[in-house]
């Protein structure tokens, strides 16, 4: 059963499979708008949490999405996700006709494809929904959403995603949502690292950063990660640059800044951040 613009359900119920630190944020900003939300994480501490802030806890994720229009799964890397929605207990088999599952993790673009062609054969949208802007965005209700799937999909779901996201955007069918993340990515992590290594400079030289920094907004240099310094968790880094690096040899393009980012990344603490604060 293919799926097509007519069968995408109308959003009334939202479902969340993953309850970390931005399934839980994701989770409570929907409570806040009232959204019906039911959840399931393998830790039950997590998903109680948001059972007792309102939620319904679920034992698994083919509850959750029995009892959804939208599913979010908000795991952690692509072996999750396959377990999430396409293994046993996972979404697609709870998941009605004309139900959305929303993959928000960083995997590859070919998961997500696949676990499309799972979905569509069960008359299940499957789109990729990569979440931009971090824990901060999360926490804030501000994520910028790059979004990848069928449009009548994504546009089914804005009204959810209006409860976490300032910004949803579309880039294309499915798995292009991981493919800007991925490039939002490799500049985020740059940027970073350069912010770095040129503010260490500047101290070394004479002025302090936090001197420079205001006067380095101003001009060609400016810069989010710079402008939000100070904020930034590292958390994923390694995760980032090994996908990209792969995707990069799968596809025959050369990435020689990639290839060196890497482990200048991987040997960055949050310290080395806030000493330049």
């Amino acid at each position: 059963m293919k799926p097509d613009a007519a069968s995408v359900r109308e959003i009334r119920r939202v479902g969340l499979v993953g309850c970390g630190r931005m399934g839980a944020a994701l989770g409570r900003h929907l409570l806040d708008r009232d959204w019906p939300l039911a959840v399931t994480d393998p830790v039950a501490a997590a998903a109680a949490r948001l059972g007792r802030a309102g939620a319904l806890v679920m034992g698994s994720a083919a509850e959750v999405a029995a009892a959804s229009d939208l599913v979010l799964v908000v795991v952690v890397d692509d072996a999750q996700v396959r377990e999430a929605v396409g293994g046993p207990g996972g979404a697609l088999e709870g998941a009605a006709p004309g139900v959305v599952a929303a993959i928000c993790a960083s995997v590859r673009p070919d998961t997500c494809r696949a676990l499309a062609g799972e979905g569509a054969a069960r008359g299940v949208h499957v789109i990729d929904v990569a979440l931009a802007r971090g824990e901060r965005g999360a926490e804030a209700g501000e994520l910028l959403l790059l979004c990848g799937g069928p449009e009548p999909a994504i546009d089914a779901c804005r009204l959810a995603f209006a409860a976490f996201a300032t910004d949803v955007c579309r880039l294309g069918d499915v798995g292009a949502g991981q493919v800007a993340k991925i490039v939002n990515n490799i500049l985020l992590w740059s940027c970073i690292r350069a912010d770095l290594e040129a503010q260490r400079l500047g101290r070394a030289l004479g002025v302090e950063p936090s001197v420079l920094r205001p006067v380095l907004m101003l001009g060609s240099g400016s810069n989010r990660p710079l402008e939000e310094w100070g904020g930034h968790r590292l958390r994923w880094p390694a995760k980032d640059l090994e996908l990209a690096l792969a995707l990069a040899g799968e596809a025959g393009v050369d990435v020689p800044l990639v290839r060196a980012l890497a482990p200048l990344m991987a040997e960055l603490r949050v310290e080395d951040l806030e000493e330049l604060l």
